[in-house]
């Protein structure tokens, strides 16, 4: 027991000291005097901070779960959907703003939900601004999908009833606008294409924004894809594996090819086989499948 007490002396015997020499130092040692450029800025008024908030982005609820980039960032789906990005992006070496419409050879190709997905994954990449565009008029889907008002839209532009900036809106996706089909208050689709303000409109789109991705309906049952088509740089031809007929598939190129609208590429999506990969990529498998006509179906994604 002595030798624990003399143990807890000598040890309180030095926390003494040590609190002592302590105290000693912080009265030794004198507050240092500020400089003349440290006085100065001391006396100078702060600077005044933009206090105006940022425009903040609403969240919406009920977008669509086929949005596979935004919701799911590290899928198989959304590093597929990158890989098109990269082939999108290694040929505009120049970078130039681009305008692609997505277009397929028959309806139920799934053209909508690329589209809408492809311009989320370009948003990705932060220095690009993105719009999608809907441009199906008969049997446009987008707004559902990203939870906005149908209205107005590209339609209402084109028929003089509304202005071009009213129609662009703001997504929860960073990045990434969108622009409504609208209503053609009863003139056809090919009438609106075709009025003035219809090329003007689509430079307009070229020059706010790096790439604009316009959804169009398929090439082999309307024409407008052989008018837009003309407004753009470039079509993307969309193929659905196992189930595009090679015939249908081939007659959307030749009616593309007939308009000298340059064809940027053809997707072919889809499983391969059952529980197989599912990507994209470059070539055919066709079956024969039967479809409804395109003005009497349910709104295809």
């Amino acid at each position: 027991m002595g030798r624990i007490a003399d143990a807890l002396r000598r040890a309180e015997q030095e926390r003494r000291m040590a609190a002592q020499a302590s105290q000693v130092t912080a009265v030794a040692v004198p507050p240092s005097k500020p400089s003349p450029i440290a006085d100065a800025l001391s006396r100078a008024p702060a600077p005044k901070l933009d206090e105006t908030p940022a425009e903040p982005v609403p969240v919406v609820e009920g977008l669509s779960e086929s949005l596979v980039p935004f919701f799911e960032r590290s899928s198989l789906v959304t590093e597929q959907y990158r890989a098109l990005r990269t082939r999108i992006l290694s040929q505009n070496l120049n970078y130039e703003h681009r305008v692609l419409a997505v277009t397929s050879a028959v309806p139920k190709e799934g053209k909508s939900v690329t589209s809408l997905n492809l311009g989320c994954i370009l948003a990705e990449i932060r220095h690009l601004k993105v719009l999608v565009v809907d441009g199906d008029f008969r049997r446009s889907s987008l707004a559902q999908m990203l939870n906005q008002p149908a209205g107005p839209g590209l339609a209402d532009v084109l028929a003089g009833k509304a202005k071009y900036d009213e129609v662009i809106r703001r997504t929860p996706i960073a990045n990434l606008w969108f622009m409504p089909a609208g209503s053609t208050q009863g003139r056809s689709a090919a009438e609106l294409l075709a009025t003035a303000s219809a090329m003007p409109t689509f430079r307009h789109m070229q020059n706010d924004f790096h790439y604009t991705i316009v959804d169009t309906p398929p090439a082999t049952t309307v024409t407008d894809v052989g008018i837009i088509g003309q407004m753009c740089s470039a079509v993307i031809m969309l193929v659905r594996l196992h189930r595009t007929h090679e015939a249908d598939a081939k007659r959307a190129v030749r009616l593309l090819q007939v308009n000298n609208i340059p064809i940027l590429g053809c997707l072919l999506v889809g499983r391969d086989g059952v529980g197989g990969r599912y990507g994209y990529g470059y070539g055919y498998r066709y079956n024969y499948y039967r479809y409804h006509n395109y003005y009497n179906t349910e709104p295809s994604s």
